[in-house]
C-alpha cells in the first residue's frame, strides 16, 4: 500500500486536535507504519507554531484606531 498524503491543512488540524478522528487514526497508523516525512512535517509545524506563540503581538496605536475608525465611518457614508 503507498503512502497516504496529508495536506498541511489536515495536519494543523491533527495538532490543534480539531481533525476528525478518520484523519488522526490514519495520521496515526502513518506515524506507526515510520512514515518519516510525516514525522518531519509535524516536527517543522510544531516548531513554526512554537514560534507563532513565542510573538508578542502589540497592540494597535490609538492613532491607527483613529485612522480605521475614520475610514469606516466614511466608508459608511
Amino acid at each position: 500500500m503507498g503512502m497516504q498524503v496529508f495536506k498541511e491543512e489536515d495536519l494543523l488540524l491533527y495538532l490543534y486536535k480539531e481533525c476528525p478522528k478518520a484523519t488522526s487514526d490514519a495520521i496515526h497508523t502513518a506515524l506507526e507504519e515510520g512514515s518519516y516525512v510525516l514525522e518531519e512535517q509535524l516536527k517543522t509545524l510544531r516548531r513554526s507554531i512554537a514560534q507563532l506563540n513565542a510573538l508578542e503581538l502589540k497592540r494597535p496605536s490609538l492613532f491607527s484606531l483613529k485612522e480605521i475608525k475614520n475610514y469606516s465611518q466614511k466608508a459608511a457614508d
